[in-house]
């Protein structure tokens, strides 16, 4: 039994030692300290151990804080905390250092003697900012919109004189700079005539003159005449005659300097990709293309090639689409896709559906009454025709009671001529029933009124109009012929809203014009008012 127990004690002893040991050499693991093995004192380890047991413990030990050290998810979490530590106690650190601002710190510590941030500031803040917006307007209004408009319409003029005279010119002059293209034979060859005008037009260049010729040594040793003391000068103009060559003359902006950078460099090799020698070609004898490489060569090669009768004035309709300032006044203005229905704005889907009801009744009755008038038109002119034939055949009926006196015995009496005249006067008399029971019938229908729906764009002064108080004083204008509709807000930008309300006029009583100033005579709410809309009813 005593040996028992003792044997017993060992192993509870053991566990003791092990679970003592273990838990500090986690910790100093995990904190990054001391990772010595405290296991091998012999201070740490209770009384009773042998020292193979020790050893053992001592190397499990070991293995354990090696496991914890390698864990990526401990080491990370480590230097998180690490690093968070840090960072508060900076923070601290320069909240302490730094003056007290008008904003609340929320980071700060439980200090209680940061109350700076209380401080009543945002009233003069509110007044100041009021006072600058009321002196912008009074600049705005006394300061001249377009102090060099009378320069500018003279310049207009101007040009239109000269566009009337020459359809190529531009206002930019530096537009209208000029550059020499010439396609080499390979280029022709290869079939690359079609591809490299549309790079330059794809572009946005214009073509002013081309041709398609076989030039002569002559024209070709001329061209190439600073080339002539090279050595391969012979063999280059043999080249060039050997097939035919297409000559251009490009026109656009900065064309002589775009183009050169469009052909790239002489040799094939050196250019970069995208670039028609980098892309199209590979030798630097067949580099397919020539090109001015400055103004004077340019003015001096097209004045070789050309004839200025061959050169084209003519004004591309890209133009204003490539420049911006070339836009000329008269073109017509784009139509926008999406326009307001004055008629059913603001109206729910019955009502919607009520009104579109009634006007498909109207066209019907519409319909009728022309068909109505149309017939009636047609039986007026048969009636006048069969008046018209009536009375021209009375002079016939009464040729023979003429004739009566003459033969006393002739007894007979003119049966003809009696009923002509009753059926005259009988016919007469039913037309102008009809007549009078149309005009009777026409006088009772309603007159048509011409009227007609606006859409007013009511733009107010600034951000800080109310609309509500606009819209009332709009609507406050009564007149005979108008009646308001539906209105709603559209925003502009910048954070203003204009208003939009509709209103039904009757032509013959109100102006549309009138109503317009007199919405502006509101100059407290309103800055201007314009027609967005306006349909005839």
């Amino acid at each position: 039994m005593v040996q028992g127990d003792h044997s017993n004690t060992r192993r509870r002893n053991k566990r003791r030692g092990k679970g003592r040991s273990q838990a500090p050499s986690s910790a100093r693991a995990v904190n990054g300290d001391d990772r010595s093995d405290s296991s091998s004192s012999p201070a740490s380890h209770p009384p009773g151990h042998t020292t193979a047991q020790l050893t053992k413990s001592s190397s499990k030990d070991y293995m354990a804080n090696m496991a914890m050290d390698l864990n990526p998810y401990i080491s990370s979490m480590s230097r998180l905390l690490d690093a968070e530590t840090r960072f508060y106690s900076l923070k601290q650190t320069e909240e302490k250092s730094s003056p007290a601002s008008d904003e609340v710190d929320l980071f700060a510590s439980d200090d209680e003697a940061t109350e700076a941030p209380v401080s009543v500031k945002p009233a003069p803040k509110a007044k100041a900012e009021k006072k600058p917006e009321a002196a912008p307007k009074k600049v705005a209004a006394e300061a001249p919109t377009w102090p060099n408009k009378a320069e500018c319409n003279d310049a207009e003029t101007k040009f239109q004189e000269e566009l009337s005279k020459n359809p190529g010119a531009l206002r930019n002059k530096a537009y209208e700079e000029r550059t020499f293209i010439m396609l080499k034979p390979d280029a022709v060859q290869r079939g690359l005539v079609g591809e490299i005008m549309d790079r330059f037009e794809s572009r946005g260049f214009k073509l002013v003159a081309c041709k398609f010729m076989a030039a002569s040594k002559e024209l070709l040793m001329t061209h190439y005449s600073d080339l002539s003391k090279k050595g391969f000068f012979p063999e280059l103009i043999r080249y060039m005659a050997s097939g035919p060559v297409v000559p251009m003359v490009w026109e656009g902006l900065n064309a002589v300097k775009q183009g050169r950078m469009m052909l790239g460099a002489t040799n094939p090799k050196d250019s970069d990709p995208g670039t028609i020698r980098g892309d199209l070609c590979i030798d630097v004898g067949r580099n397919v293309i020539h090109g001015s490489d400055s103004l004077e060569s340019a003015a001096k090669e097209i004045a070789l090639w050309f004839k200025p009768e061959e050169i084209s004035q003519w004004r591309s309709a890209q133009v204003e689409w490539c420049y911006e300032e070339e836009e000329l006044a008269t073109a017509p203005a784009p139509v926008a896709s999406h326009q307001v229905d004055t008629l059913v704005t603001g109206l729910s889907s019955a009502e919607e559906m009520a009104l579109v009801k009634k006007l498909n009744t109207l066209e019907t009755e519409n319909k009728q009454l022309r068909k109505v008038t149309d017939d009636l038109k047609a039986l007026v002119l048969s009636l006048e025709a069969r008046v018209g034939s009536l009375e021209g055949g009375k002079p016939a009926a009464a040729a023979p009671k003429a004739a009566a006196p003459a033969d006393d015995d002739d007894e007979d009496v003119d049966l003809f001529g009696s009923e002509d005249e009753e059926e005259s006067e009988e016919k007469k008399r039913i037309t102008e029933e009809r007549l009078k029971a149309y005009h009777e019938k026409k006088s009772k229908k309603p007159q048509v009124i011409a009227k007609t729906s606006v859409l007013f764009d009511v733009k107010p002064w600034d951000d800080e109009t109310d609309h509500a108080k606009m819209l009332e004083a709009c609507k406050s204008i009564t007149k005979d012929g108008l009646v308001w509709g539906a209105s709603k807000i559209v925003p502009i930008g910048y954070g203003i809203k204009k208003l939009q309300i509709m209103c039904t006029v009757e032509d013959a009583k109100v102006s549309i014009e009138e109503l317009g100033e007199e919405m502006e005579a509101f100059e407290d709410y309103v800055q201007s008012v314009d027609v967005a809309a306006m349909n005839k009813i």
